[in-house]
């Protein structure tokens, strides 16, 4: 975070250097303004320039200004505008990307001028794996088609209108059509949060009853090679369907009802055992 001071209204100005530093509004209003970027509607310099003002909450004055007074306000606001490159980071294909490093949602409750909407909380601890599994489909769409109706659809797996009713997919394309109403930046900037929570869980290291539990081992190959798709590669449609016939967890239904933390640390408990019996099993032929 960087902190600018106005001596001339005697006032604190909080500039955040990345989309995790952001608060509730700053949030919507920076991924609305990557959206347009992505779209090639504006161009990296006034996107750095937009973002300023947004963020800051800056008023284009309505005192007209003498040539040197405004000369001297571009060049400040342009000098600040560099800052904004702190967004973004090179992958290591040499890709410019969004950096995203956070699973806090910032838009837990959204309105629009008719309806309220609730939203999972942050790092997703009370989605179940239904809803995980449906969003998934949907992001995987939207790799392939990148579209603002699948944006939608995506942000209406999570979003309810009484938090706590249980998810039902079949409201999903209706609760999609009212989304619609909602400012964009907050539709976009869920799709850049659950895009974040994807490469979180790719090499997330959750505390269980004591024990440090490394997720990556779940998005594997064998060999160790990791998916070089941003979508968990482990079939979670197909591991549900064998979980399902299992019966630990019940029939399909009662399995897409089960809270996802808890199914991802039964899946990791499966996986972890697997590799262990895999390397004794090394072990046991070198041996011999």
């Amino acid at each position: 975070m960087i902190t600018l001071e106005i001596p001339e209204s005697n006032r604190l100005l909080y500039l955040p250097e990345d989309l995790k530093e952001c608060d509730s509004r700053q949030y919507a209003e920076a991924s609305h303004l990557i959206y347009r970027y992505r779209k090639e509607e504006i161009t990296y310099e006034d996107f750095r320039i937009e973002m300023i003002y947004k963020l800051l909450e800056l008023q284009k004055g309505k005192r007209k200004l003498s040539e040197e007074e405004e000369q001297e306000m571009c060049a400040n606001i342009y000098r600040l505008s560099t800052s904004i490159d702190s967004f973004f980071e090179e992958d290591e294909d040499g890709k410019i990307t969004i950096k995203q490093y956070y699973i806090d949602n910032h838009s837990k409750v959204i309105s629009d001028a008719f309806k309220t909407w609730y939203g999972p909380e942050d790092g997703f601890d009370d989605i179940t794996w239904g809803q995980y599994i449906d969003a998934l489909e949907i992001y995987s769409l939207l790799e392939q088609d990148f579209n603002e109706a699948h944006l939608y659809r995506l942000m209406a797996v999570f979003y309810k209108e009484n938090k706590n009713k249980a998810y039902d997919a079949k409201k999903t394309a209706k609760t999609a059509n009212h989304l619609k109403h909602v400012y964009f930046g907050r539709v976009y900037g869920f799709f850049l949060l659950f895009a974040s929570f994807q490469k979180y869980l790719f090499s997330a290291q959750v505390f269980v009853q004591g024990k440090w539990l490394d997720l990556s081992i779940l998005f594997e190959e064998e060999g160790s090679k990791k998916e070089e798709s941003k979508i968990p590669g482990i079939g979670m449609k197909a591991v549900a369907h064998r979980i399902a016939e299992t019966g630990i967890y019940g029939p399909m239904q009662k399995v897409n009802k089960t809270n996802f933390w808890e199914m991802i640390i039964f899946l990791y408990d499966i996986r972890k055992r697997e590799k262990d019996r895999k390397a004794q099993e090394k072990t046991r032929k070198q041996n011999q």
